[in-house]
């Protein structure tokens, strides 16, 4: 659960240095000419409305991140079942929660964007003014182009990380990677199961060097570790 927070929050914190960055390079490409420029504070009051928005996008990708990365947990659980298998292993909510957080962070601006004259209630236009003050004519269209590139990247990202699964039967193991790409054991082929002190968290290394760390698979059981070192002859270490 830490390393879920941790990682979410560094997530927000590159969003909040980044848009600085971003909108000085919009600003840059498409300067505001012939523009009444806003009062220093008409400027100071639309940098707290600014404020207002930035929250609610963090709460919505905040959200969306933890739904998706649970979605995409089962959507793979749902698609690699298969019954012509002892065990299917499928990534857990922990292995989907970084293509989720790029999705949750890319999707969280369609809620912002629905509210965001809600929320400013009879400031937007004054906003919509100050928006073209510092980030120039075409930020709008802009906008659309990168959030439409982040979507399909977001799409990309969690297409190869639903293939990874593993198929495991009473006397091999089948691992499908990212690519696609299919490796398969026979249980004598384990050189070493490691326990990594919470249930389910196993290490399981192979004697060409590959190893299997089942703290991102879900479904591991303690029958399954007791068939592999079964099969495998090698005890868990502890």
């Amino acid at each position: 659960m830490f390393e879920i927070l941790e990682s979410l929050l560094i997530a927000l914190l590159a969003v909040a240095v980044l848009f600085p960055v971003i909108r000085y390079a919009l600003r840059r490409l498409s300067p505001a000419v012939n523009l009444e420029r806003l009062t220093a504070d008409e400027e100071k009051y639309m940098q707290k409305q600014e404020l207002k928005l930035m929250i609610a996008y963090f709460f919505f990708a905040c959200v969306f991140s933890v739904f998706f990365s649970g979605a995409l947990a089962l959507v793979s659980s749902i698609i690699h079942a298969s019954g012509e298998h002892l065990h299917v292993l499928t990534p857990n909510f922990r292995a989907f929660f970084a293509p989720g957080l790029l999705l949750g962070l890319t999707l969280a601006l369609i809620p912002l964007y629905l509210i965001q004259s809600s929320l400013l209630g009879q400031d937007y236009e004054l906003y919509r003014k100050y928006i073209t003050q510092v980030e120039g004519q075409k930020s709008f269209q802009t906008y659309k182009l990168l959030f439409a590139m982040m979507l399909v990247v977001s799409v990309v990202v969690n297409w190869y990380a639903m293939r990874w699964h593993v198929n495991i039967d009473t006397d091999r193991i089948e691992i499908t990677n990212l690519l696609q790409e299919n490796r398969t054991y026979n249980m004598k082929e384990i050189s070493s199961i490691h326990y990594l002190g919470a249930e389910g968290e196993y290490l399981i290394a192979f004697r060409d060097g590959s190893q299997l760390n089942t703290s991102y698979l879900k479904q591991v059981q303690f029958e399954l570790i007791a068939l592999l070192s079964e099969r495998s002859g090698h005890r868990v270490v502890r």
